[in-house]
């Protein structure tokens, strides 16, 4: 972007020399989400102290304040809004037909013209118009710069009316400041819906006046394992440092916490409205309850709160108390909220306790309830005839599918693992929110959950009808704060995938990652403004132990390339700075030791990634030779409890097979797996192999266990290392599968090189 400023230095004097205005070439230009048309014209638009901006009517007002707050901020200007038609402006105009959120935007040297129909398709103008302007607009403080605005002809509208992101108050807390930072990111990137996730078991972030213990008490915990593991990264790496001001001493003991009170709510609604964004609250019930149960402990069934097996114990859905409960929390939500929806959770609810509740019985009985899912759902539908008598609409997590669904209820979807659910709630009608673990939760790690994926999952289903398709309002990226215990940890968990994001939910379904990508790369500067702490890529090189005979080769690189970010490392286990080892080629290690390494750009670091160094002798080859290709499997129906209780027998049908998979056997149920033959090493060399099963699985080289993949656990990828002499070397591997047989799947690999399957060509027995 330093390019970008030399540019306008130079076609700025020009510009004086001749009286004409710079032009900008693409390259110049990085607009997210991605406009719908867009022409690049010669010359531009120079804002300046007396430019003014005019306006028609009320529904511009807001988009007109917006762009006036960042001059005044960035610029010192207070430029002048009028009510009348002015020549050299910024000219806002109302036109009819446009869809919500649409815009016009036609800049020439003259003027700069935004044309919508109604207050969200202008706002969304001037982020375009905010996105054309140099980064220094996101300055906090007055900057110099020369003010210009590309001359482009953009016609622009939204996929989806719902693009959102959601925020997690109750793991760890942010304060009402941080909230407001995280609403102008949005409002940058056209994000129009706010899901504040207020209540959960570890702590109630919202003041409810006429149930004050919870937030005198429910806001406020003893650090439970969720801080404790935060703690211990912290010790590496500071990103995962718990906000020290979320911590006051209560009754001599430290807890940590934190709400809104109502004043503070109706700010941030506020806030958000200035930005055209839609506040949504979540009020989790009748899961997810602990924080209120533990002070008002005749919620719950048997008067008592804690956590199950998974779970915590819900709400009683026997008691009239509950929903009297529930409902006086709701009253004073809702006026708090203008938006439409009111979101009241419903997700991973614990029905142990309603089984042996007589009270949750006799509501089914009386009711004619098939089942507790039934009986979740009576409440549901008592709670949503509450919402609709206040003018709202209930939302709730894709759970709420089960024990069916009125017209009128919303669902969001998270369960990838359950297309059924969004399947059953768009046919019947009802509205619907992406929001993916697949792709959506930003909870999980950049590098387990990238950016190219989430710019590339399609949200809406391929089985979708025409029809059901109109029932999907859009898209929401969720932050869980589990292990985002800061604002800069939120930061990097958010940035870059939250403009992933926001073009998938704006841009039409066809999309190029590659030209979204160079447009990101503009972007990094106007995040370093706007002090954002987003991600850079990830070390490469790493991932897995690193084994030697004499000595080997360590080759680092980046998860993908960006400029001004490099690599530096410690060989002593010592965490690496910017005075560490700098990584410029292949390094040799010839010794036992432990590699960390992490990547910087200016003062931005990312996760560190370490890894052991390990000395193991050759394995020797075997004296004999196979005679035959692939390998030879035995099938035995034995019921053993684990993979380690397999046993080979010395006498056996055995079968040959060219690959290692289930075929057949996947839909069968008592059954375990052995794989013999041998593997061929085709030169001495450290090979690596990876087995991902599940149930569980071990893999041999000769009596050696190689590979452990044992236990007993769901779909799992393990892997292990040994150095082998060209030849061939006996292999076995065993495989218990799940009650839901999956996968049995093996590779093997060079170290450092890529996997490929173990077959035919590399067996044989």
């Amino acid at each position: 972007m330093k390019k970008y400023f030399v540019l306008l230095i130079i076609v700025g004097f020009l510009g004086a020399c001749s009286n004409t205005k710079p032009s900008f070439v693409l390259e110049d230009i990085s607009i997210v989400p991605k406009p719908l048309r867009f022409q690049l014209n010669k010359g531009s638009f120079e804002i300046e102290a007396d430019t003014k901006i005019s306006l028609q009517n009320e529904s511009q007002q807001k988009a007109a304040n917006y762009l006036s707050g960042l001059f005044n901020k960035a610029a010192g200007y207070d430029l002048e809004i009028i009510n009348t038609k002015t020549e050299e402006a910024i000219v806002f105009e109302t036109i009819e037909g446009l869809k919500e959120g649409a815009y016009h935007l036609e800049v020439n040297p003259t003027s700069i013209n935004i044309k919508a129909s109604e207050e969200t398709g202008f706002f969304n103008g001037v982020q375009t118009i905010r996105q054309l302007l140099p980064t220094a607009i996101e300055s906090k403080e007055k900057v110099t710069a020369d003010w210009f605005v590309p001359s482009v002809s953009i016609e622009d509208e939204p996929r989806f009316e719902w693009r959102g992101m959601h925020m997690d108050f109750s793991r760890h807390f942010f304060k009402l400041e941080e909230v407001k930072e995280f609403l102008d990111y949005m409002a940058l990137y056209k994000l129009n819906t706010y899901h504040m996730h207020l209540t959960d078991d570890q702590g109630w972030r919202i003041e409810i006046k006429k149930y004050p213990l919870l937030t005198e008490k429910g806001a406020w915990r003893t650090p439970n394992n969720q801080d404790t593991i935060c703690n211990t990264r912290a010790i590496e790496n500071e990103l995962y440092t718990i906000d020290e001001s979320n911590f006051k001493t209560i009754d001599g003991e430290r807890k940590y916490g934190g709400f809104f009170t109502q004043e503070q709510i109706q700010e941030i609604v506020a806030y958000a409205d200035e930005r055209c964004i839609t506040v949504i609250p979540e009020i989790d019930m009748p899961g997810h309850f602990k924080s209120a149960i533990d002070n008002y402990p005749f919620l719950s069934c048997n008067e008592e709160s804690g956590w199950d097996t998974v779970f915590t114990y819900p709400a009683c859905l026997g008691k009239e108390t509950t929903n009297e409960f529930m409902k006086n929390i709701l009253a004073e939500v809702i006026p708090l909220f203008p938006a439409k929806y009111i979101h009241i959770g419903g997700d991973e609810v614990n029905i142990k306790s309603w089984e042996k509740c007589p009270h949750c019985q006799k509501v089914i009985k009386e009711n004619y309830l098939k089942d507790e899912h039934e009986l979740q759902s009576h409440f549901n539908r008592d709670i949503e005839q509450f919402l609709q008598s206040k003018g709202k609409q209930l939302m709730g997590w894709d759970e709420i599918v089960s024990g069916g669904l009125t017209k009128d209820a919303s669902v969001m979807w998270w369960r990838n693992w359950k297309p059924d659910a969004p399947k059953i709630a768009a046919k019947n009608g009802n509205k619907i929110v992406v929001s993916t673990t697949a792709a959506y939760y930003f909870d999980y790690l950049n590098d387990h959950n990238p950016i190219e994926n989430i710019y590339g999952y399609e949200p809406i289903p391929d089985s979708f009808t025409s029809e059901e398709t109109k029932n999907v309002l859009g898209i929401q990226a969720n932050l869980w704060s589990e292990w985002i215990p800061n604002f800069k940890r939120l930061q990097y968990q958010a940035f870059p995938r939250i403009l992933a994001v926001s073009e998938v939910g704006w841009a039409t379904k066809e999309k190029n990652f590659e030209t979204f990508n160079k447009r990101l790369d503009k972007q990094y500067e106007r995040l370093d403004v706007l002090g954002v702490y987003y991600y850079i890529p990830a070390v490469k090189g790493l991932e897995k132990e690193i084994v030697f005979v004499d000595s080997t080769l360590v080759n680092l690189d980046l998860s993908y390339p960006l400029e001004g970010v490099d690599i530096y490392y410690t060989l002593d286990g010592s965490i690496p700075s910017k005075a560490s080892l700098k990584y410029d080629v292949p390094f040799v290690v010839k010794d036992i030791s432990e590699i960390k390494a992490r990547a910087y750009r200016d003062d931005k670091f990312n996760d560190l990634k370490t890894t052991k160094v390990i000395h193991k002798n050759y394995v020797a080859a075997s004296k004999n030779s196979p005679k035959e290709s692939g390998l030879k499997r035995w099938v035995t129906n034995d019921k053993l409890k684990k993979v380690k209780d397999v046993k080979v027998p010395t006498t056996s049908n055995w079968t040959s097979v060219n690959t290692i998979n289930l075929g057949k056997f996947k839909d069968q149920l008592n059954f375990s797996l052995v794989y013999e033959g041998f593997f061929k090493a085709e030169k001495d060399a450290v090979y690596e192999f990876e087995t991902q099963s599940d149930g569980g699985d071990l893999l041999y080289v000769g009596n050696t266990l190689i590979v452990d993949n044992g236990g007993y656990h769901g779909p799992r990828k393990r892997y292990g290392k040994v150095a082998l002499k060209k030849g061939w070397h006996p292999i076995s591997i065993r495989y218990k599968p799940s009650h839901n047989p999956r996968m049995i799947n093996v590779w093997y690999a060079l170290q450092g090189e890529t996997l490929k399957p173990l077959d035919n060509t590399v067996t044989g027995y």
